[in-house]
């Protein structure tokens, strides 16, 4: 699809937004010259929006730019005030706390060490709300936003979601992630905040008080579920212990228990570690207070983008798609940005080198940022908090590596807000072609036998 100003509207067929010469005029404040659109991500990249490239030249500069325009999917009739919640608080990301975060940065002296990476952000849109640029225009009522497109600007790449990320690019992701959570951390230290959700709401997690949505996404989640204990029983035997217990975690799957993950004043370590086939020893001296950061929410390698060196070696990444943002223990963004991007086969073999890289990174930017590290902060604390968040990479990620792993060629358009309606049709599209999957099957089934060798199921 290609058009230009010549027509003066390019409308792509999939959202329906007018993407016209007086938009871009209107968002960007200059005189454009000419302009055209292509699809903005591959089939199955992106689920709650659709993306769109913009190349666009200006009066007086023959120079081209690029932007990505995010706004509603075609099928959002009837889910816009669930989407509009997500951009707004992609839109709050960008245009107030990442750049508070970066200022606190700069204010420590430690923006050259805790440098966390920010896609710029051209121009934004809540439907219905009041914007100096789009009130009472043909926009007014469209959430969107539109950013710079780093791949075509910057060389930024995103990595390939079947073969995972391996070892220097999972270290790399997790030094970033820590700049996240170390910033905000230290934003609540230096501003004496409890929690960050107490001021900002936009950090209470999107299932929060929404009994449909967190009902029909758990009927997604053990639909998915399902398929993965079918998978392990093909690889592993029916009656192998692994699939027995996993069958009977599934037996058990309640929105109780992902809310334990999601609670607003953060998660009731002992409650949780009790879940575990084989608790931890009794400490005495052990610090159960909760920790609380800013959390990504979907932060696995489709949410990133790699800046590569002349030697092909990754030098950067930057955290896209902040559109499910809560405040939560870091070991949630670990647990589910390892098990969706890290293949088994690096990531088992690999893991306690890896949290190590996570809690050294964030030490070492606590430090910088002048700021205690977590309550109870250290590297025998966090693998103990990370072991009880792997029941969270049962309860999510595992699941949604159907979705992941799904062959591009059969990518369904996963765009629907998740009711108790909808989870039946979404999964029937999703496995399609699942039992042929073998690299779905390995993973599943390796990840299953894993976690009950180390006692967590």
């Amino acid at each position: 699809m290609e058009e230009t100003s010549k027509t003066n509207v390019a409308t792509p067929e999939e959202s329906g937004f007018q993407l016209t010469k007086e938009f871009l005029e209107l968002a960007l404040e200059r005189e454009v010259e000419t302009f055209s659109t292509s699809m903005g991500t591959n089939p199955g990249d992106n689920y709650m929006s659709i993306m769109h490239g913009i190349e666009v030249t200006f009066k007086g500069d023959n120079k081209s730019n690029y932007y990505l325009l995010k706004c509603y999917p075609a099928n959002s009739q009837g889910k816009k005030e669930f989407l509009d919640d997500l951009f707004s608080k992609e839109l709050f990301m960008y245009q107030k706390f990442l750049p508070q975060l970066k200022e606190l940065a700069a204010e420590s002296g430690a923006e050259n060490v805790v440098d966390l990476s920010v896609v710029p952000v051209q121009a934004g849109n809540l439907a219905g709300q009041p914007s100096a640029k789009f009130t009472e225009t043909a926009w007014s009522s469209e959430s969107f936003i539109l950013m710079t497109d780093l791949r075509k600007t910057s060389g930024f790449t995103m990595a390939d979601r079947f073969q995972g990320l391996d070892l220097i690019h999972t270290k790399l992701a997790l030094e970033e992630i820590a700049k996240l959570h170390a910033l905000s951390w230290a934003y609540k230290q230096k501003n004496g905040m409890s929690l960050l959700n107490t001021k900002y709401p936009q950090f209470v997690g999107e299932v929060d008080g929404n009994a449909d949505t967190m009902k029909g996404f758990c009927q997604l989640m053990v639909h998915l579920s399902n398929s993965s204990l079918q998978m392990a029983e093909d690889k592993l035997g029916a009656s192998h212990p692994a699939c027995k217990n996993f069958k009977e975690f599934i037996a058990g799957y309640e929105p109780e228990r992902m809310n334990a993950f999601m609670r607003k004043t953060g998660i009731d370590e002992k409650s949780v570690e009790s879940q575990l086939r084989i608790q931890p020893d009794e400490d005495k001296d052990y610090n159960y207070e909760p920790w609380m950061v800013a959390s990504h929410g979907d932060c696995y390698l489709n949410n990133m983008l790699f800046l590569y060196n002349d030697e092909k070696k990754p030098v950067a990444v930057t955290l896209i798609d902040w559109q499910v943002i809560r405040e939560a223990c870091p070991t949630v963004d670990l647990a589910y940005f390892l098990y969706l991007s890290v293949r088994s086969s690096v990531r088992i073999p690999n893991l306690n080198e890896l949290l190590s890289v996570y809690h050294d990174a964030f030490v070492r930017y606590c430090e910088v940022l002048q700021v205690s590290v977590l309550p109870g902060f250290s590297m025998e604390t966090l693998a103990r908090r990370f072991r009880r968040a792997q029941i969270y990479a049962l309860l999510v990620p595992l699941p949604l590596l159907s979705i992941v792993l799904k062959p591009k060629e059969n990518a369904a358009k996963n765009t629907e807000k998740v009711d108790s309606n909808e989870g039946a049709n979404i999964f029937n599209s999703v496995m399609v072609g699942f039992d042929q999957n073998e690299l779905l099957k390995d993973e599943v089934s390796s990840t299953i036998l894993n976690l009950y060798e180390i006692g967590v199921i």
